[in-house]
Parts: C-alpha cells; structure tokens; sequence
C-alpha cells in the first residue's frame, strides 16, 4: 500500500516538470508586442503618472488611466494604437485662458468647480470717453390763456348771450420743433467704475400769433376787450374796432425758449454679459423763457379826421430751475446693436419770475400801460417754489463700427412747478387808472389789475437722432 503511494506521487512530480517544460518552450516562441523589450528599461511615457508627459496620442484616448510605478495601461477597450510611435501633432502652446484643466480634472475625471462663478464678465468693449450730438424734434405742453380777450357781439361783455369770445378761454398750441442736445463723458478709472457726463439741450424759440380784425365798414363785426370792472363790480368792455368809426385789430403773440443742462456722476452697480447697470447722481438746471403780447390798432375810417389809437401789453415769464438729481440707467450693448435707458427724478427749487410791460399810444396822448396792464401791475415781481423733475430717455442703436453708432430715441421730461404768462393775466381792471382807454368811469382805489404769480407745469417730449462716438 505504501509502495503503490509512493509510485503516485512520482508520476505526478514527473508530470508536472514536463508541463512546465512545455510552457516555457511555448512562451519563446510567441512574438512580444511591438515596442516590447525584456531588457530595455520602461519607456517614459508608461511610467510617469503626469498626463502631460505621455506619448503623443495618449489622451486621444476616452477613459484610459495610467498607473504611476507601473508598466501597465489600464482602461476599457484598449487598442495597440496607444501604443502607436507614430508622433503626432505637439499641443498648443498655452491654454484658452478660460480652460484650466488642472483645476477641473483629476486622474482623467472631470471634477466641479467648488466656487462656480456668479458674473461673467462683460464681452463688451468699454469706452473711456464718449460723446453723443443729437438732434431734436420735439412737442411741448400748450401754453394757457385761460381769461377772455377780444370778444365781438352787441357789446362785448361776458355773460350777454350773443357774445362771442374770440381770443381767449384756450390753450395756445405750440408747434413741433427742432433743438439740439450734446453730451460729453469720460471714465475716471480703467474698468469705468466710476464717470463723469454732461450734457445740454437747447429748443429753438417757437413763435405763435393769434390775431382777429375788422375793417371799420359799417356792416364790419365790432371788436372788445372784455374785463371785469371792479369800481361797478359789473363785467364791462371796451372798443377795439367799431362799426364806421374806426378798424380794429388785435394780435396776441407767444414766443416759447427752452434750454436745459446736467452733470452727473455714475458709479457701476452690476454687470453681466452685455449688460450693464448705473446709479448716477448730480445736479441739473433749466430754463423756460415765454413771453406774451397783446396788441391793438384803431385806426379812424373816413368820414373821420385820420387818427390813430395804439396799445400793447407784454408779460414775461422767466423759470430757472435749480436741484439735484438722482437715476439709473440700464444698458444691454452688443456686437451689432445697444439699447439703454436713463430714469431720473430731480428736486429742486423753480425761481420763478414775471415782468409786465404796456403802453398806450395815440393821437390823444399817451398813457402807462395798455389795457391789460395798468400802473397797478407794472414791473416785476419773483418767487422761489418747489419743484420736482421726473425725466425718461430711451435709446436704440446700430453699431458702425468700434467707434461710431447711429442711435434713436425718445425723451421725455416733466416740471411742476413754472410761471407762464397767460397765467399773470389778471381779467379784474380798475378803469379809472386809464381814461384814455376805458373812458371816463366811477373813480376806485383797488389795485387792479394786480401783479400776483400763479403757477402751471409743463412737460416737453419727443424724437432724438443721434451720432455717438465712443473711444
């Protein structure tokens, strides 16, 4: 039984070396992969565990890992392209500056940035200075005549039923017109954080008549100045124009001028991609000069001696605007076009003034002051009111350039706060201060008509063409 065991394990030890024989003669005569060398040492490229360093080639391949120390490539689906000595094109020279590999990859993984940014920077180019020429075509609010006139009918006053009002009771339509407005600004730091801009508007002075005649013939309309006669206590008239006795004509004329300026400094609040928010805070000034005549003719028609009978009476009003200012403006700016937009709100003082003026002048003699004005409200007289300004300015552009844009847009700015001169006009007379004009009538000491300022808004609104230039 021994003997038998024995024998087993001999064959087994002997069947085992004569395998292992064959094994060895076996692995001699199988070719090594291409590159492969026993006694050449590890090629760099499968040693190193830098991804940089490896083999051209090497990184073409998805999901491939190299062990540091180690002659062995790991990965799914390897081919003996990896291995392939043909060289290939070098990499770039520097990186995208917006790609960072090494923070965002480990071991071939991609791994997420632990602080994502909140912003991205703005694509849009900055400008240093800028200037803007735009031209203007703008509306502005009527002005108001809220007394009566000139009126015509049996005798002209008020309240009789078939008088007419013929001048007077209505607003004054301002016409359409052109202006310009100019701006100026310029960074105070690289990033333009922070810049100073200027700028001033102008609208050319708008001129507006109203007139009403009669030729003196006797089947001609008679013509009155209406008022309310505060010695009687009783609404009266007088002549202008009186059927065959004299012509009469009466003109009333307007003349409107606006002209403003601004300084305000802007600081950043936000950006984003090619958008753009600023705070701006400064001070801002305008301007509103009107100017209102009222004048009359009467000359004598035959068979009466030639004789002449002239008045005019003038009120100007003259607003100065002073207060600061605070807005923001929104941009969104790119390649080809931009569109932004300016809200702000200004609080201030309006200095308020309004100066009268008349005359009377005639074959009979001459007098102060014509029918509308008396020696009772000759002369000038000012007022300090609050005011706020509330202003909106809308653009659209088309870039031309680096350099250049065309741009339009729409503007709008309320007051109001102002003195207009239709507004002085005080409808209560005192007659007796002018026999030349109203006739002989009851004597009275009240001071009318009385130099008092009332106020009104005013707004202004309209088109802008402009030209921007920005470096």
């Amino acid at each position: 039984m021994i003997t038998a065991f024995k024998n087993t394990i001999c064959l087994w030890t002997v069947a085992s070396l004569w395998l292992t024989g064959l094994a060895e003669v076996s692995a001699q005569d199988t070719a090594p992969p291409p590159g492969f060398s026993p006694s050449a040492p590890p090629e760099p490229g499968l040693s190193s565990g830098s991804l940089s360093e490896k083999k051209p080639g090497f990184l073409q391949r998805y999901g491939t890992t190299a062990s540091s120390g180690s002659n062995s490539i790991q990965g799914a689906g390897l081919e003996d392209s990896v291995f392939d000595e043909t060289p290939a094109s070098p990499p770039p020279a520097r990186l995208t500056p917006t790609v960072r590999p090494a923070s965002n990859y480990s071991n071939g993984g991609y791994v997420p940035s632990e602080h994502p940014p909140q912003f991205v920077t703005s694509n849009v180019w900055v400008p240093r200075v800028w200037l803007k020429a735009e031209a203007l075509c703008w509306w502005t609010k009527d002005s108001p005549l809220p007394v009566p006139l000139v009126t015509t009918g049996t005798t002209g006053i008020i309240g009789v039923p078939d008088t007419t009002v013929v001048i007077g009771n209505e607003n004054i339509n301002l016409p359409t017109r052109g202006g310009g407005r100019f701006t100026l600004g310029f960074a105070l730091d690289q990033e333009a954080g922070w810049a100073l801009e200027s700028n001033y508007f102008f609208l050319g002075t708008a001129t507006v008549s109203i007139g009403a005649s009669a030729d003196g013939s006797p089947v001609s309309s008679p013509l009155f100045v209406p008022y309310y006669n505060v010695a009687t206590g009783h609404e009266d008239s007088t002549y202008i124009a009186s059927p065959g006795d004299y012509a009469g004509t009466a003109v009333v004329t307007l003349q409107n001028f606006v002209q403003g300026a601004e300084a305000n400094l802007l600081g950043n609040l936000a950006t984003s991609e090619m958008w753009r928010w600023d705070g701006l805070a400064g001070f801002r000034y305008l301007n509103l000069h009107e100017t209102m005549t009222f004048t009359t003719d009467s000359p004598n028609v035959p068979p009466h001696a030639p004789a002449y009978f002239q008045t005019f009476d003038r009120f100007d009003a003259q607003n100065n605007f002073y207060g600061g200012q605070f807005g923001v403006r929104g941009s969104y700016d790119n390649t080809f076009i931009f569109v932004n937009g300016t809200a702000r709100l200004a609080l201030g003082g309006t200095v308020e003034g309004v100066t009268t003026s008349g005359a009377l002048y005639s074959t009979f003699g001459s007098a102060a002051g014509g029918y509308l004005t008396q020696p009772s409200n000759l002369g000038s007289t000012s007022q300090v009111q609050f005011a706020v300004i509330p202003s909106l300015d809308l653009n659209f552009g088309i870039h031309l350039g680096s350099h250049a844009a065309l741009v339009v847009g729409y503007s709008f700015l309320y007051v109001s706060s102002v003195a207009r001169p239709g507004s002085q006009i005080d409808h209560n007379i005192n007659p007796s201060q002018s026999p030349l004009a109203f006739g002989n009538q009851p004597a009275s000491n009240q001071a009318s008509p009385a130099l008092v300022l009332h106020d009104n808004d005013f707004w202004l609104q309209g088109l802008t063409f402009a030209i921007d230039l920005r470096f």
